[in-house]
């Protein structure tokens, strides 16, 4: 018996009317690349995760390089960053120069441990990388803690994690940036490869 990955076509069935619509208004505006389609995706998910900026990206690594980048963050930083987490989350530490610490996860939810993540911590620690995995949010308020005693900044891998609550906020608008993915893969997947980051705080991208 084969059991499919994903079934985009059922997916896609459920929701015809609504993205033949969406399809055509792309279509008819001319506009293939930004535009008001994206200006709106961008505004709503800001709104939706409290957010203060969303800013639409080629994919979810450049989100999170991105964000390094704006930081400032580069060769001979450090990131401490989950060992359990998809490889995009390294690679972006990785292409600016910097390099991920890694640290072990907690056995009940794969998701970082952040009893391991102060031992981590270097002078040439710069930032922290929590991953949001399979839908569960990291635990977050230890980590910020220790980011706010360190003068370390939060940047969120949420690509698993749209619609995740944290203590009853919306993943989205506790560290000081967050990635996001939309491939058809994710919790939230869309019907294409266009991914979103936003950033909490400062409105940098």
């Amino acid at each position: 018996m084969t059991v499919p990955f994903l079934d985009l076509h059922a997916a896609y069935l459920e929701l015809q009317d609504e993205l033949d619509a969406a399809y055509r208004r792309v279509v008819d505006s001319g506009w293939y690349i930004l535009g008001e389609e994206v200006e709106r995706f961008e505004s709503e998910l800001a709104a939706y995760c409290d957010a203060d900026h969303c800013i639409g990206v080629g994919n979810g690594l450049d989100a999170l390089h991105l964000i390094l980048r704006a930081y400032g963050i580069g060769p001979g930083d450090e990131i401490i960053a989950p060992s359990n987490t998809y490889i995009a989350t390294w690679l972006a530490v990785s292409q600016v120069g910097a390099i991920p610490v890694p640290v072990e996860p907690d056995e009940r939810t794969y998701n970082i441990d952040p009893a391991r993540v102060e031992a981590a911590i270097t002078p040439r620690t710069r930032a922290m990388m929590p991953v949001h995995l399979y839908g569960q949010p990291a635990d977050l308020d230890p980590i910020l803690d220790i980011a706010r005693r360190h003068g370390l900044k939060v940047i969120e891998d949420a690509a698993q994690a749209h619609g995740t609550r944290y203590k009853g906020k919306r993943t989205g608008a506790h560290g000081d940036a967050v990635a996001w993915s939309f491939y058809p893969g994710k919790n939230l997947g869309g019907l294409g490869r266009r991914r979103r980051r936003h950033h909490q705080r400062s409105g940098v991208g």
